[in-house]
């Protein structure tokens, strides 16, 4: 984790790049007012729901309520969600949503159909090789709306395993998966490597790319229109990456050191990709990340007993055998754990104005699935943070009333189908994106069709957050 000589060093903002040749150095410009930032998180294999939830005597599941989290002792909280007891003032925990459109989806597979709905909103494309998106996901909308244009308007990361990588989070305008960075160290060149290599060769970038567009200028009467447009449209995306090395070559703030090429176990990646994130967010060098996180080795979490994989050696049994139903528990709690050190961290780094990083940022934390039997009913997203929009420290449950069937298993329920699901979880997308500054009245679909011909409206945000 960030150590406490960096946080001395961070605030005198100490040159990284203060040993370029030339001496000269633009200066760092924080902004005015603290930005907002957004952090995407994903785990595998959804939630074991039953040990999930929290169930306070006397309240019904037949009607809406919520619970003030503040108030309520630790041994209230379910195991699964206990690790994040200490920052029970910045949660919203969300019991009563589903992935409906992915179960009214077809074609492919129920993990990659789960996350692509979990974090676009939109359908599945299986006509490629590799699973595309119908439309951009929730991190790169809001990318777009907030990023500087002279820093990396988004950072994609992966803690992947041995395994199982980390699910796709980030899909691009096409509809393509943007690749993530898969280890600390390349995450850490990516985003302090400009300014800390001192290459001539990438000081001159910028320089070069003006030369080429004086070219194109001089050029452009000769061409016609079309030819005219596609170049400029080219020249666009040039403009715009020349802004960002110059910003990134010439940044001036503190970098965490350098990381080890490689990690021995998971936690310890976990760990040095939250530092990553918090020093990319001190300097402004990102405002948006999605942190995908594969599958952890059984022996992190105390399940290798029962096997060495946790995708087809548990998650898939988890109805059959109350041990694995257990181990399940105990993987989401590790992940809870983590993410709760992530928090943390965040907390320790001040920010523009007083406060620190956190108060400024907003952690969505969901999954590609409801549980590891592929279900997609009982899906238990978290909001962390966003006080700016939410009213936060509080548990929200809805009952299931939207009409459209889920698959469930027969232990859970004679038939395998439920008559219907929770709340469509693309009324928190636009939570989100509202929260995050963006105008928008849906994410991905707008409206589908339950199996029985039902009209469902996935439009709008969802009721009582802020």
């Amino acid at each position: 984790m960030i150590s406490r000589r960096y946080l001395l060093q961070l605030s005198g903002l100490t040159a990284l790049g203060a040993a370029l040749p030339g001496g000269t150095l633009r200066a760092f410009a924080q902004p005015a007012e603290p930005p907002r930032r957004l952090i995407v998180i994903s785990h595998c294999h959804g939630w074991p729901y039953s040990e999930w939830k929290i169930r306070p005597t006397g309240r019904s599941e037949d009607e809406p309520w919520e619970l003030e989290l503040d108030g309520l002792p630790q041994s209230e909280f379910s195991r699964p969600l206990a690790p994040l007891y200490a920052h029970r003032h910045r949660l919203l925990v969300l019991d009563g949503l589903s992935l409906a459109t992915a179960e009214l989806d077809v074609g492919g597979n129920r993990h990659d159909r789960g996350w692509i709905h979990a974090w676009t909103g939109n359908n599945a494309d299986f006509a490629a090789r590799d699973t595309r998106s119908t439309s951009p996901s929730l991190d790169q909308l809001v990318a777009a709306q907030i990023a500087r244009p002279d820093r990396l308007p988004s950072l994609e990361l992966s803690v992947d395993a041995a395994l199982e990588a980390g699910r796709p989070i980030a899909y691009n305008l096409g509809g393509v998966r943007l690749p993530t960075e898969n280890t600390p160290l390349r995450a850490w060149e990516r985003v302090f490597g400009p300014a800390s290599s001192g290459d001539a060769v990438g000081r001159r970038r910028r320089t070069t790319l003006d030369f080429a567009y004086d070219e194109y200028r001089q050029l452009a009467p000769q061409l016609g229109a079309t030819d005219r447009a596609r170049l400029e449209s080219h020249f666009g995306l040039i403009e715009r990456l020349g802004y960002r090395l110059e910003g990134l070559a010439t940044l001036a703030c503190n970098a965490p050191a350098r990381p080890a090429a490689a990690f021995e176990k998971y936690d310890m990646r976990f760990d040095a990709f939250s530092d990553i994130i918090a020093a990319a967010f001190s300097c402004d060098i990102t405002r948006v990340v999605s942190l995908s996180l594969g599958e952890m080795p059984t022996a992190e979490f105390g399940a290798a007993a029962i096997s060495d994989k946790v995708h087809k050696g548990i998650a898939h049994y988890i109805y059959d055998d109350p041990a694995k139903h257990a181990a399940m528990t105990d993987y989401v709690r590790y992940h809870a754990g983590q993410v709760a050190r992530l928090v943390s961290t965040l907390e320790t780094m001040p920010d523009v104005g007083g406060g620190s990083i956190m108060d400024n940022t907003l952690i969505v934390w969901g999954s590609e699935l409801g549980d590891g039997w592929h279900g997609y009913s009982h899906y238990c997203p978290m909001l962390i943070g966003g006080s700016w929009a939410f009213n936060t420290g509080r548990y929200m449950y809805w009952p299931h009333e939207t009409p459209a069937e889920m698959r469930v298993p027969s232990q859970i329920l004679t038939g395998g189908n439920t008559r219907v699901s929770g709340i469509p979880h693309q009324h928190l997308l636009v939570s989100v994106a509202r929260a995050m500054g963006l105008d928008v009245d849906h994410i991905g679909l707008e409206h589908v069709r339950g199996q029985r011909g039902d009209f469902i409206d996935v439009s709008g945000p969802l009721a009582g957050l802020t």
